[in-house]
C-alpha cells in the first residue's frame, strides 16, 4: 500500500495542461466547505518532475484546500513518466469530475500530439470507443459556432454529431438554429440531415444557362412529407408539434385505422320517398 505523506500546499505545482478549461466557483466553494468540516478524505496523487512536485490527480481538492485555508494536504507520491501521469489525470477527470465534451476533445488531442498516441491508444486508456474519441476530436477541429454551442450547453453533443455530417456551413447553422430555438430533437434532426444528404449535387452550369432558368422559374420551395397522409407539403405549411411516444403512436394508429375503413358506396342509397 502506498504511503500517505503530508505536503505543504506551497510546495505543490498545478500541471501545465489542465483538462478543465473552467471550474464553477460554486463547486469549489462546496468542496472547500466540506474540507473545512472533515478535511481532505482522499489523498492527492503527486509525482516528481524537473519543476518540483506536480499534482497528477486532485487539482480541484488542492484549489479547494487553499480556499479553506489549509497549509498542507495528504498526498501519495508516485513515480510516473509524463504519459502515465496524463492517463491518470484523464481517468480522474472523466470518471470522477466529468469533463464537458469540448474539454474531453482537447485532452484527447493533446495526448495524441504530445505522446504520439493513436485514437485507438486513447480509447483503450479511457475505456471509450474509437468512434467516441474520433467524434469528439472532429467537433473541436471543425470549431466555429458548433463547438461553442456545445460548450455553453445550447445544443447537446448528440445534436452536434448529427450536424457535423453536413458540409455546408449555412445549412448546418440553419438546422442548428432549429435545435436551439425550436427544441428540435435528435430524431427530428437526424431526419432533416438524411433528407439534406439525399439531395442531388447540382451540376455546374454556364452563367447564361442559369440566368435563363431563373427567368422561367418561380421562387424555389422546400417540401416535406406529411406524416399522416405522406403528401408532399411546402415547408411554409408544415407545423412542428411535440408528442410523447405513446400519444404519437396513438395518433398514427388512429389515422391508419381511419384509412382502412371502406368508402361509402354511392349506389347504395335509400330512397327519399317511401315505397307505394
Amino acid at each position: 500500500m502506498s504511503k500517505i505523506i503530508y505536503v505543504n500546499l506551497a510546495d505543490l505545482n498545478l500541471p501545465e495542461f489542465q483538462a478543465h478549461s473552467k471550474i464553477p466557483e460554486a463547486l469549489l466553494k462546496e468542496i472547500s466547505e466540506s474540507i473545512k468540516a472533515v478535511g481532505i478524505i482522499e489523498p492527492l496523487i503527486i509525482t516528481n518532475t524537473d519543476k518540483g512536485l506536480e499534482i497528477v490527480a486532485g487539482c480541484l481538492r488542492y484549489r479547494a484546500a487553499l480556499i479553506a485555508g489549509l497549509k498542507a494536504a495528504p498526498c501519495i507520491n508516485m513515480s510516473l513518466d509524463p504519459k502515465a501521469a496524463e492517463i491518470i489525470k484523464l481517468h480522474e477527470n472523466i470518471k470522477r469530475i466529468p469533463l464537458d465534451h469540448i474539454d474531453q476533445a482537447t485532452t484527447f488531442m493533446m495526448m495524441m500530439e504530445e505522446y504520439h498516441m493513436t485514437e485507438q491508444n486513447v480509447a483503450d486508456s479511457v475505456g471509450k470507443s474509437v468512434a467516441y474519441i474520433s467524434q469528439h476530436i472532429s467537433l473541436v477541429r471543425l470549431g466555429g459556432v458548433l463547438s461553442e454551442e456545445v460548450k455553453n450547453g445550447s445544443i447537446s453533443f448528440s445534436q452536434a454529431r448529427e450536424l457535423m455530417r453536413i458540409d455546408d456551413p449555412a445549412e448546418r447553422n440553419r438546422l442548428m438554429s432549429f435545435c436551439k430555438n425550436d427544441g428540435a430533437s435528435v430524431q427530428v434532426l437526424h431526419t432533416w440531415v438524411q433528407e439534406h444528404l439525399r439531395k442531388p449535387i447540382p451540376v455546374p452550369q454556364s452563367d447564361d444557362l442559369v440566368l435563363k432558368e431563373i427567368e422561367h422559374q418561380g421562387p424555389s420551395e422546400i417540401f416535406r412529407s406529411c406524416e399522416a397522409c405522406s403528401k408532399k407539403v411546402t415547408m411554409t405549411k408544415i407545423r412542428l408539434v411535440f408528442y410523447c411516444p405513446e400519444c404519437h403512436i396513438a395518433i398514427k394508429t388512429a389515422i391508419f385505422e381511419e384509412k382502412q375503413k371502406p368508402l361509402p358506396d354511392s349506389t347504395d342509397k335509400t330512397s327519399e320517398h317511401p315505397s307505394d
